[in-house]
């Protein structure tokens, strides 16, 4: 069973939804749960100044997403990279355990996000071995960090993100990649 402090932020979700003018993003996924999450960051001086999140999964993702929110906002960078599933999971005065899953797939997230946040230009530089670079900052800004995560994507999530000729020019890099 889940607690009242689960339960709270799984119907009360804070800092929910996309951040439009984010940093970086951090995409993480669990294929044998299906939950998928997808943490915004905006930094200033150092600091999480806001943070959002798209989360698709059961209640228990979606109160983890929450709480990383609220854990993480304000914090400097270094703090943040510190946050723990257990910290997440102690928050939310506990998780069942075959839910801790979730709260280590924030954590997750969030480190992802930072780290794209503080390899952004590298990534950017990578994408554009494919695409231009303003295909290049889109696929960065939908949390694709890399070759490897752009092998990884759908042709549909490419397709939604980057302009016609990326997405043909990327689906030829990756044919000749095969």
């Amino acid at each position: 069973m889940y607690s009242k402090r689960v339960m709270d932020h799984f119907l009360n979700p804070r800092n929910k939804g996309r951040l439009e003018d984010a940093d970086a993003v951090g995409r993480v996924g669990n294929p044998v749960c299906g939950d998928v999450m997808h943490i915004y960051i905006k930094v200033k001086d150092g600091k999480i100044e806001k943070i959002g999140w798209e989360t698709m999964g059961c209640a228990a993702a979606i109160a983890t997403s929450s709480m990383l929110s609220e854990l993480a906002k304000g914090k400097t960078i270094d703090e943040a990279m510190k946050i723990s599933k257990k910290d997440i999971a102690d928050a939310l005065e506990g998780l069942p355990p075959i839910k801790m899953h979730c709260s280590n797939l924030a954590a997750e997230g969030l480190q992802r996000a930072i780290e794209n946040y503080l390899n952004r230009d590298k990534i950017i530089e990578e994408l554009m071995q494919v695409v231009g670079k303003e295909d290049a900052m889109a696929l960065f800004l939908a949390g694709i960090a890399g070759i490897d995560d752009l092998k990884k994507a759908s042709v549909e999530e490419i397709a939604n993100i980057a302009s016609d000729e990326a997405a043909e020019r990327i689906r030829k890099f990756l044919k000749n990649e095969g």
